[in-house]
């Protein structure tokens, strides 16, 4: 009777997170990014010359909507430039989604069938998944965070907690055989659990560094994150607690990635 109360735990916090959408690997942003500017393009040459010469209130101020559009397609050339594994360029993407933005305001001040409409209403559909890839809303709010973690920062979080579950798990073998109220099977359940756990992020590494979709690997290493969570709850395993504070401030990252709260508790 003395081990139910680790079971309870661990079944209570076992529980799946919800995943609304994989998360876009760095080619499906690149592809995203190439449309964007093939339709800032048809954008472009769909609007009338005389709209051309209005002016726009955009991030650097008043400017006619030509030069606007010309500084919209820099903002993306540089956004196609500096995108790769190692740089997300959550910077860069701010700039273009911070300047579309102005534009959105702009022609919503518009008359119904301007010309133009039709074209912004598809190259917005496509700022907002941009958006949403980098945990953000199109329009985009003032002062609102755009943050992604490119393929290689993830992979490179996934080997981390690998390895810090590998710590883990030798920690937890150590501090467990002296902890009389706790018998053989269930030290090796929980160490099997650490072990499992580094099992689950070298899978999720690989398919992130494949180019993948990862949202079910993904899902599954936070799941059992959370299960082993529980196993620190209310018992005395300071090293193992040390090991599993680094692990889990790792995890949290990881888990914004793919859009999921990592639980605090």
């Amino acid at each position: 009777m003395r081990f139910i109360p680790i079971v309870i735990v661990i079944g209570i916090a076992s529980a799946s997170p919800a995943f609304a959408a994989d998360r876009m690997t760095d080619r499906d942003v690149k592809n995203l990014v190439s449309r964007v500017e093939d339709g800032r393009d048809r954008f472009d040459n769909a609007l009338d010359n005389n709209l051309k010469r209005q002016i726009v209130r955009g991030p650097g101020g008043e400017v006619n909507v030509d030069n606007f559009l010309n500084d919209f397609q820099e903002s993306i050339d540089k956004l196609e430039k500096r995108l790769t594994p190692e740089y997300a360029a959550s910077a860069e993407v701010a700039t273009v989604l911070r300047q579309a933005s102005a534009i959105d305001r702009f022609f919503k001040q518009q008359p119904p069938g301007t010309k133009g409409e039709s074209e912004w209403n598809r190259l917005a559909t496509d700022l907002k998944t941009l958006a949403t890839a980098y945990g953000a809303e199109f329009p985009l709010a003032e002062g609102a965070p755009v943050r992604r973690m490119g393929d290689g920062e993830v992979a490179k979080a996934a080997e981390q907690i690998s390895k810090s579950a590998e710590q883990l798990k030798k920690s937890l073998d150590g501090e467990l055989k002296k902890t009389p109220s706790v018998d053989k099977q269930t030290r090796e359940s929980i160490v099997g659990e650490a072990d499992q756990l580094s099992k689950d992020a070298k899978s999720l590494r690989d398919r992130v560094k494949d180019s993948k979709p990862s949202s079910a690997e993904a899902e599954q290493l936070i799941a059992r994150a959370s299960k082993m969570q529980g196993i620190f709850a209310g018992r005395q395993l300071p090293a193992s607690m040390g090991v599993w504070g680094g692990l889990s401030a790792r995890l949290r990252d990881l888990a914004s990635a793919f859009r999921v709260q990592w639980p605090t508790t």
